[in-house]
């Protein structure tokens, strides 16, 4: 269903009622047909041709969306670009793209300036943007389902932004796919605070194909969308787990009427267990994730959460799906593949790959970096991943953000989900830091909510959940945690203000499975944790003279291999030049067991059961001794970065210790 195709259709079937609603401004389908016709024309007009480009940049208004509708009808390709962008962040967009022309608001226009290169711009609400919404319009032919459709930049998180490149098809794909999944209709009506510039508007074209009535808000304000749930009898919301804690944290959260949600949808991020929890229990209706990636050309997946998941089941299983980021969309084809590119058995470790129309043609004009992550027909996500039986998909971490701590895979998704939910912690990210014996260790920075923070309650977290490979050797306090536009971490910045401001390269590659365990290892004392340091600093990665020998050592009884990344031999640990590093002591095989990760010394409160953990494998899970089949080869390229959304909030939960391997399931990830 082409673009321009949906908005003719509906304006047949259901001219007056109502389509889009922006503040003050409501469009009927009959407008929102005649005012994007006049915009189409409008282009062609000005010299626009098809297959050239048009730059969108603004917060949420209906014009937005009217030249999304417009281009599509005049087979133009639109770029959407962020309007908080810095100005060398849009330029480097407007130097890849080459727009012919800009629309934008007139603030965002005065802002970036030069910045927006030397086309034509028109000022979104202006005389002559209204002029060319009403003006003369013309009957246009339909473009070709394999024409570009959009180009949509990904958030930039490993470095300058790249441009996915969308088709008709595609685009097409992906919101009648997500039309079809959810059960959309003409009666339903979609709050919408999330921002129209990346993969999320797909969501809301998704409600326009259905017939439904998009309410577009400006930015979120928590007491502001509660309104307009009521005052529009909304049926449907899509939020990030941020906006939906900060919901519930509202006062007006229990006297506003939300009885017209049939359900509230949310993506961009993980969802914290607790926050999860507590709108399971307080939200009129059942929640849905929504998981994504620009690059499949947005959500790919979706699992609906109900109340009674918290009851937990009789044999766990509604709270293992708890942390499920759902099962595949339909014309969305997901598998788990090895480094070899097969696929894997149900509950082992693999990279997520995607095939079906939805999927991107590629990086706009980057055919090397297509090359890299689209191969045999699959886009590797970069995600790693596993499926059960069902095909539920747990997300373990982003390939480019393992870290490998004596040859043992450490996702920092895992230690974070410990961290962020202790008391006092509002805002979490771990980054490996090199070690001159271990090849990597995990650094965790945190941003606290109190101004005296104290470490030694998040360091007791880690050793009660937490294998000593596992456990950070460092507690940073930072004011913030360094976040894109899109609200992802930006980890690449934390490995260069540890490394002194240069970014140490990184291959994204787990290590194998062992093949046996280790005999004996060193003693696991407890890490430390530094002071925050002065706003806008971070201290180095080398670890105090004062550290214990063999803080980053694996634990008794976890395995270990000797593989480790390509590029570790280049790093060097950064200790004082006075304390060179201490050689780890080895035990004798006849000491006593001090990591406490064994049944003996239980590591949580959970008591021990026949039915599978969050942390645990299925039972078909390969053990060590079989051939490694987790993970891409390598020297095979980091995979796109997931779009999804500002990724900060709560990694996946685990109740105990884990080998390298063992696949720890996450909340689920949007788009």
């Amino acid at each position: 269903m082409w673009t321009a195709h949906l908005v003719r259709r509906h304006r047949q079937q259901r001219p007056d009622a109502l389509a889009v609603v922006a503040g003050e401004r409501a469009l009927s389908w009959r407008e929102l047909d005649a005012r994007t016709d006049a915009l189409a024309s409008a282009l062609l007009d000005r010299g626009v041709r098809r297959g050239e480009r048009i730059v969108v940049s603004s917060p949420n208004r209906a014009e937005v969306l009217e030249l999304y509708l417009a281009a599509g009808k005049a087979g133009v390709i639109v770029c959407p670009v962020n309007h908080t962008f810095p100005a060398p962040e849009v330029a480097h967009v407007i130097g890849n793209v080459e727009p012919i022309g800009v629309f934008a608001e007139q603030a965002v226009l005065d802002r970036l300036g030069d910045a927006f290169g030397t086309g034509w711009r028109v000022a979104l609400g202006s005389p002559a943007y209204e002029a060319m919404a009403s003006g003369p319009a013309r009957l246009l032919a339909l473009p070709r389902q394999d024409d570009v459709y959009a180009i949509l930049h990904t958030s930039a998180t490993t470095g300058l932004a790249k441009g996915v490149t969308v088709t008709h098809r595609s685009i097409s794909a992906c919101y009648t796919g997500m039309a079809a999944e959810l059960g959309l209709g003409p009666h339903d009506v979609m709050v919408n605070p999330c921002p129209l510039f990346h993969g999320s508007m797909v969501i809301g074209l998704a409600v326009l194909a259905a017939g439904g009535t998009l309410v577009l808000e400006r930015e979120f304000a928590p007491q502001r969308f509660l309104a307009d749930v009521a005052a529009h009898r909304a049926t449907r919301a899509f939020l990030v787990p941020a906006m939906v804690r900060f919901a519930l944290r509202t006062r007006a959260f229990e006297t506003t009427d939300l009885s017209s949600l049939t359900d509230v949808m949310f993506g961009g991020a993980p969802m914290p267990d607790e926050v999860l929890h507590e709108a399971l229990e307080r939200f009129p209706c059942p929640l849905r994730s929504i998981y994504g990636i620009t690059e499949g050309g947005g959500p790919i997946a979706t699992m609906l959460f109900e109340p009674a998941h918290l009851n937990g089941g009789a044999d766990g299983a509604d709270e293992l799906r708890l942390r499920s980021a759902g099962r595949m969309l339909p014309g969305c084809h997901i598998e788990i593949h090895d480094r070899a590119g097969h696929r894997v058995p149900p509950g082992e470790i693999g990279e997520l790959c995607v095939r079906g129309d939805g999927r991107m043609v590629g990086y706009w004009r980057n055919e090397a970096a297509t090359a890299e992550v689209v191969r045999d027909g699959w886009l590797h996500t970069g995600d790693v991943a596993y499926a059960d039986p069902d095909g539920f998909l747990y997300l373990v971490d982003r390939l480019g953000d393992v870290l490998i701590r004596g040859g043992q895979n450490v996702y920092p998704a895992e230690v974070e989900r410990v961290l962020a939910a202790q008391p006092g912690v509002r805002d979490v990210a771990v980054v490996g830091a090199p070690s001159a014996e271990w090849g990597e260790v995990p650094v965790a920075f945190v941003a606290a909510t109190e101004p005296d923070p104290q470490a030694a309650p998040l360091l007791t977290a880690c050793v009660a959940e937490l294998a000593s490979y596992k456990r950070p050797v460092r507690i940073v306090f930072v004011p913030e945690i360094p976040r894109s536009t899109a609200g992802k971490v930006l980890r690449r910045v934390l490995r260069a203000q540890l490394a002194g401001g240069q970014t140490a390269p990184r291959t994204g590659l787990p290590a194998d499975r062992p093949t046996a365990p280790p005999t004996d290892f060193p003693a696991d004392p407890a890490p430390l944790a530094d002071p925050a340091p002065p706003a806008g600093s971070v201290p180095p990665a080398d670890r105090p003279a004062t550290d214990p020998p063999g803080t980053d050592q694996p634990g008794p009884g976890q395995p270990r291999t000797s593989q480790s990344r390509t590029d570790q031999a280049a790093r060097t640990d950064q200790a004082p030049a006075d304390q060179p590093p201490a050689a780890p002591s080895r035990p004798t095989t006849d000491q006593p067991n001090t990591d406490r990760s064994g049944p003996d010394h239980p590591q949580s409160d959970h008591p021990q059961s026949d039915h599978p953990r969050a942390d645990e494998p299925p039972a078909d899970q390969p053990q060590p001794g079989r051939p490694a089949t987790d993970q891409p080869a390598a020297g095979q390229p980091a995979a796109p970065s997931t779009d999804g959304a500002p990724t900060g909030g709560a990694a996946p939960h685990t109740n105990g210790a884990g080998g390298a391997d063992v696949p720890p399931a996450a909340p689920a990830k949007g788009v």
